[in-house]
């Protein structure tokens, strides 16, 4: 008995056994359907049971299915769930598709804070890693580019490296219109050591170089980037107070994630030539021996291109490599990239260091949390391409009289001089807007360097449920240093007879500190947050700028400070200090996840603005709407609106400037003060929006729709003193500025499938800038931001214009026909400069594409900017010296035709003579009006194709392989040259170009490797 009852319970045991070891074991891969990489840390679960496990960072997975079960469940946040049958197989790879109603999409705000992008009163976008990485820039920034409403870029025109000009919702400031840049919660100090002044070019002293140089956004690098959100409107910037009055970019850099090491490497190499050139002749040759122009005899044969064979092709190779992983407790994140580059114009070289370290680290079981950041920086510029018509090769390139023999100039550029027993310059000419471009290159060298350390610090600790304290605060330095050596025999206007060498030292430097308490409340339907805190920033510019101009070197070609000639050179020392000191409160209070209400309040102490205080509030309110509406089609309905207050300060010492100050040559007046017995006050912004956000049809077809108004008072500009009063400039706190516009942002997936996605995007910016208001004291009403000098542009604002208008020379018109002189030559209106155009665009339109097929991601940008005017000063000088294709097609026509009028009103019936009508209207100081172009363009600014190379394999995670190109055409362009294109980052010299680099079209291969 005892036996019979062992057998039957070792028969129940091995059956116990058996079940427990039947089951299939399922392994596979999941990818992303949005960009055909694999996906870490998806939930992969036997449906109906608590079996489940997790991908690794392959993206693989591994799992025991029990017998009887026959769906797996595959779920990751932002991602739609996906059910799968197993029918039997042991390998399922699956592709998870973007959840696109995106619901619970969550968003980095002002102070870093996190938040459901449904509760938001104010518009926000945000641009992701991979959109910022698929085609690479060495300045992040500009992959921006069409990808964001509300958002205009413009570039330097200064090649790899250079700075960017972003404005958000308008201009809206004469003293600066950029945005704030927050990288991970910390703002940073973005200046620029030089920025180009005017048409000649540079700003420190008389000749000195148009050079950009440089912004410290530009220094980082693209795949360290996690996100950027970009904050637009007033109320969403508000906690920041005057240092956001444009606007916020908040950049997320990336950070160490748990789990085993993870290696990722990039390379990306392209080659760039130029995209649009000036179109010039070469049929007609110089009209008089040594002179500078070509209005000379057809040629036969035809002078060759020297201007095509003198432009390079360009390369930049941008490598990356970083390194990530840590456990529960710690995690680091590292990363090296390397970007080096070969401009396009002869000796321009670029390279650029990147090292970055983040520890992220966890305490007392998740209640201490710390991230550290270090970040480092070495960068090197030699020849940065300069605008201007002054150091720049391009003017004695282009405008070399045709017939001439340019190939003797280029390669006997320097001839040697005996009288001074040193090499010279060879050129056909004495100019000062032109000289042998490659003696400039080879004898008139400029090299920038750059360093920049970053260390940041930020410590979370949970007070108590619900309450945590945020500690955090960074040390920001850059050292710049720009040296320019011009060799004796430079032209004269430029440089004393043994040469010129300038040397300019900038130190910048930001310390920053914040406290901020954090408190959030779920409640039942309630739900609460609440954020109070201060922080100081301080923020020193130190510079040194060394020029013998207009005295001259001791010793020819010896290039120190110690061989500067006294007197007459020019020492300068200068500080800019700026303290900001603020607190600050913000709340938002939801209910029943339907009804939300944010308010904010910050008040600032600046420095800059003695014995004042300010303060900016905000209130928002945003209504789910969809809550309440039951239709299969709406997935969600958003209603917001919300009204903010915030300002500007001024710069340092304006407020209060010295009556007298210390130069090189001794005590000087300072002739530039306040009207007495008046304060300057900050400028100051009131704003509001209203919008909608709509996802429809399972989120196939989404909309984000905003319309905004803000008014812009209190601007700071100079009026003239009256005599007696010691000064000839007064500042003073008047004007008003109003933009209103229309943002829209349009998702369409048109298709998808299993294994097929096409993901598309349209946004819209449509801005309206009107100047309602200047000071009373000013001429005309109009208000010089980039005066004329002696040229025939200037940009000013003008009371019922819009900011940034064209100034230029006018036609002397007569009902509406140009009035010409007895020669023909078209006459000049009288009483000076006059309204000729405004470069900012009527709309601004980006059209956006992702495909995925498999393991291919195909993408595609098209944008285009409809609307607004530009002048070109290089089309203008062309047509004068008659190098331009313009004058040349006017020669074969026999004339140039126009609807003219003599000054009695008599009509002009025949073709006026090309050289005439040329040299009448060309030229930096000819009648610009007729120079002014539409500056309407559509182009195709990305286009790549990858795929994703799948491995079985423990080294090699994933591997993709891309074709890459920026800038390929142009489907639409109006003027003769690249309107992105900007002579200058700052304020001013907007929508005009003189004798810029042209903007380059680029092509590559892109490889990635994941380990």
């Amino acid at each position: 008995m005892k036996k019979s009852l062992l057998v039957i319970l070792l028969f129940i045991l091995g059956s116990t056994f058996n079940l427990f070891a039947q089951g299939t074991v399922v392994t596979g891969v999941v990818t992303s359907g949005e960009d055909g990489s694999t996906m870490p840390g998806v939930n992969v679960v036997v449906k109906g049971t608590t079996v489940g496990t997790t991908t690794d960072l392959n993206g693989s997975y591994s799992i025991k299915v029990p017998e009887g079960n026959n769906v797996l469940e595959f779920s990751f946040l932002g991602y739609k769930t996906l059910d799968v049958n197993i029918d039997g197989k042991t390998k399922i790879d699956v592709f998870l598709q973007p959840d696109n109603l995106k619901l619970d999409e969550v968003v980095v705000t002002a102070l870093g804070i996190s938040k459901e992008k449904k509760s938001l009163a104010y518009s926000t976008q945000q641009v992701k890693s991979d959109e910022i990485t698929a085609v690479k820039d060495a300045n992040p920034i500009n992959a921006l580019n069409g990808k964001v409403a509300g958002m205009q870029i413009n570039r330097s025109a200064s090649g790899t490296g250079g700075s960017v000009r972003i404005t958000l919702r308008g201009n809206k400031s004469t003293r600066n219109n950029q945005p704030l840049y927050v990288i991970d919660g910390v703002p940073m100090l973005n200046y620029s050591p030089n920025q180009p002044g005017s048409i000649w070019g540079g700003t420190n002293a008389n000749g000195s170089p148009g050079v950009d140089g440089g912004d410290a956004i530009s220094n980082l690098n693209p795949d360290d980037i996690e996100s950027i959100s970009v904050l637009k409107g007033a109320t969403a910037a508000a906690l920041y107070g005057s240092q956001a009055a444009n606007g916020v970019i908040m950049i997320t850099t990336k950070k160490g994630k748990e789990g085993r090491t993870s290696i990722n490497f990039s390379s990306n190499f392209t080659v760039e030539n130029p995209l649009k050139m000036p179109e010039l002749q070469y049929r007609y040759g110089q009209d008089a021996a040594g002179g500078e122009f070509s209005w000379g005899p057809k040629l036969s044969p035809e002078a060759p291109d020297h201007v095509k064979d003198f432009y390079n092709t360009g390369s930049t190779w941008m490598n990356s490599l970083s390194f990530s992983g840590g456990n529960k407790k710690a995690q680091t994140y590292v990363s090296y990239a390397n970007t080096t580059s070969k401009g396009i114009v002869p000796e321009n070289t670029f390279d650029r260091h990147n090292f970055d370290l983040k520890e992220t680290a966890s305490f007392f079981d998740g209640r201490v949390n710390l991230t550290a950041n270090v970040s480092l920086l070495h960068q090197n510029s030699h020849n940065r391409p300069v605008t201007g018509l002054y150091w720049n090769p391009l003017t004695g390139l282009y405008l070399f009289p045709r017939g001439m023999n340019f190939n003797d100039y280029k390669e006997h550029f320097e001839v040697f001089d005996p009288t001074r027993y040193l090499m010279a310059q060879n050129w056909f000419t004495n100019s000062d807007k032109q000289q042998n471009p490659y003696w400039i290159i080879y004898r008139n060298p400029m090299d920038s360097k750059r360093d920049r350390a970053f260390a940041m610090a930020s410590l979370d600790v949970k007070l108590y449920k619900g309450l945590k304290l945020i500690l955090r605060g960074n040390i920001d330095k850059s050292w710049d240093t720009y040296e320019l050596k011009a060799n004796a025999t430079t032209q004269a206007t430029l440089s004393n007879t043994n040469g010129r060498y300038i040397l300019q030292h900038t130190n910048g430097g930001q310390t920053y500190g914040e406290m901020l308490l954090n408190y959030e409340l779920h409640k039942e339907k309630l739900y609460f947050s609440a954020n109070a805190g201060g922080s100081i920033r301080d923020e020193k510019i130190y510079g040194e700028y060394f020029d013998p101009y207009p005295g001259n070197l001791r010793v020819a070609n010896v290039f120190s400070v110690q061989n500067f000639w006294q007197p007459g050179n020019v020492i300068r020392q200068s500080l800019r200090r700026r303290q900001l000191h603020s607190i600050y409160a913000s709340a938002q209070f939801g209910w029943n996840s339907m009804f939300y209400v944010d308010v904010t309040g910050r008040n600032d102490w600046s420095s800059t603005l003695p014995d004042q205080s300010y303060f900016y509030p905000s209130i928002g309110f945003s209504w789910v709407a969809s809550e309440l509406i039951n239709a299969d089609w709406l997935n969600f309905l958003k209603l917001r609106a919300s009204y903010a207050m915030v300002g500007n300060d001024v710069d340092p010492y304006v407020a209060n400037m010295p009556r007298f100050y210390l130069t090189s040559s001794g005590v000087e007046t300072n002739t530039l003060g306040v009207i007495p017995g008046t304060k300057l006050k900050p400028e100051q912004s009131k704003s509001w929006e209203v919008g909608l956000d709509m996802r429809t049809f399972e989120g196939r077809l989404n909309l984000d729709l905003t319309y905004y108004n803000s008014n812009t008072i209190n601007q700071f500009i100079k009026i003239s003193a009256p005599h007696g009063s010691g000064f000839k400039q007064y500042l003073v706190n008047a004007g008003k500025i109003q933009n209103s516009g229309i943002e829209a942002m349009i998702e369409v997936v048109p298709v998808e499938t299993k294994k097929v996605r096409w993901s598309a995007s349209l946004n819209l910016t449509k801005n309206v800038n009107k100047v309602k208001e200047l000071h009373e004291s000013l001429s005309d009403g109009v208000y010089y931001i980039t005066p004329r000098d002696v040229n025939n542009y200037a940009m000013a604002i003008t009371e019922g214009g819009s900011f940034g208008d064209i100034y230029g020379q006018r036609f002397l018109r007569k009902d509406g026909k140009i009035v010409v002189d007895s020669t023909g030559a078209p006459m000049a209106e009288p009483g000076g400069l006059g309204y000729v155009g405004n470069p900012n665009p009527d709309f601004m339109l980006g059209f956006n594409n992702v495909v995925t097929y498999g393991n291919f991601v195909f993408r595609v940008l098209i944008d285009g900017r409809f609307g607004g005017e530009v002048m070109d000063i290089t089309q203008a000088m062309a047509d004068r010296f008659g190098v331009s294709e313009n004058s040349a097609q006017a020669r074969d026509n026999g004339g140039v035709d126009i609807d003219a009028v003599y000054p009695d009103g008599s009509p002009f019936t025949q073709p006026i003579d090309p050289k005439t009508f040329y040299t009448t209207v060309g030229g930096r100081d000819g009648i610009t009006e007729y120079y002014v172009y539409d500056a309407t363009n559509i182009r195709l600014r990305e286009f790549s194709v990858g795929y994703n190379f799948k491995f079985k394999s423990n080294i090699v995670d994933n591997m993709r392989l891309s074709f890459v190109s920026r800038n390929l055409f142009f489907f639409l362009l109006k003027a003769p040259y690249d309107p992105d294109i900007a002579m200058s980052t700052g304020t001013g010299l907007q929508g005009v170009d003189a004798f810029s680099i042209p903007s380059t079209r680029s092509f590559g291969l892109n490889l990635s490797i994941k380990f």
